[in-house]
């Protein structure tokens, strides 16, 4: 899951009602196309959302009652928000004290971005934040020591944003998955490119905890290469290993497996995963343009073969 840290800096500005109204509408547009890439991602505020002055005078409770803004509201509301700051950071050790600015301006969203090296969202209200990434400066007082730096905060006011961070927040997301299970029930956001036919519900939900790390990573280098295919292309440029499956096994019948139209078919194409000897079944469906999980599991051996997949 994804955490997004608001950036009340945004809401600092002397736009009209209107424009801060417009701006508001953009923001949710963001939020939207970060959780179609995850769909657990989170919004943190230091206040209520509610609460906000988006303009001079001007609320977000305003903002939410008036008609056009209803159906935003509606998925603001929806959508995991959490509040103050603290909830969710780690506390510091109580001798040690850490500011942010932007531009001479104590930042609190920014920072907290920065600190769980996750991605601040901004209202677009003005140039500061036209750009994907930020710079802050920051000084940190641990005991008796002052330590000033800069750094770089990954950063969203527009979905061109999201865009450019989707690649990071996919595999963030899928870094929080701890279970096969969750590999799962979180397909269609973690690999919204990759197709699963029927048996790998049960080769995910039965997958030894030993092995998601190294099957989540697989699965996204697939679904990087499935992203990418083009139209005319012979075959996805893989970013992992995959190769075919041997004459001996194909003859064998070992990488046949029931299709998502319940016909048996060949996924011969396979990459492995951790503990040995895993493996990851796969085919290219070329007149579809799509990339097919057909087994995710032990190498079936002649003698050992997975009830599933018979």
């Amino acid at each position: 899951m994804v955490l997004m840290f608001f950036n009340e800096k945004s809401c600092v500005s002397d736009c009209s009602q209107d424009e801060a109204g417009q701006a508001m509408r953009d923001f949710v547009k963001v939020c939207q196309a970060v959780r179609r890439v995850d769909n657990g991602a989170s919004l943190v505020s230091e206040v209520r959302l509610e609460d906000l002055e988006i303009a001079p005078g001007y609320y977000l409770a305003q903002w939410r009652n008036e008609s056009q803004n209803r159906d935003h509201w509606r998925f603001m509301r929806l959508l995991n928000r959490k509040s103050p700051h603290s909830t969710v950071l780690p506390a510091p050790p109580e001798d040690q004290e850490v500011e942010y600015r932007h531009d001479g301006d104590r930042v609190l969203g920014l920072a907290a971005a920065h600190l769980m090296d996750t991605l601040a969202v901004s209202l677009p209200t003005a140039r500061p934040w036209e750009a994907s990434w930020l710079s802050v400066e920051y000084v940190l007082v641990d005991e008796d020591e002052v330590q000033e730096d800069s750094a770089e905060v990954r950063h969203a006011s527009t979905p061109e944003h999201v865009a450019e961070h989707a690649d990071w927040i996919r595999e963030s997301a899928a870094n929080a998955v701890t279970s096969g299970a969750q590999l799962w029930e979180e397909r269609e956001s973690l690999f919204a490119s990759l197709q699963f036919a029927p048996g790998v519900e049960d080769d995910l939900r039965n997958l030894p905890g030993v092995s998601v790390p190294s099957v989540r990573t697989a699965l996204l280098g697939l679904n990087t290469a499935a992203e990418a295919w083009k139209p005319g292309d012979s075959e996805p440029v893989w970013p992992i290993k995959v190769v075919p499956e041997s004459d001996t096994r194909i003859n064998l019948g070992l990488c046949n497996f029931t299709d998502i139209d319940g016909a048996k078919r060949l996924f011969s194409l396979h990459t492995r995963f951790r503990p040995r000897p895993g493996r990851i079944h796969l085919r290219v469906v070329t007149e579809e343009g799509r990339v097919r999980i057909g087994y995710i599991g032990r190498k079936r051996l002649a003698e050992d073969v997975p009830r599933s997949s018979r």
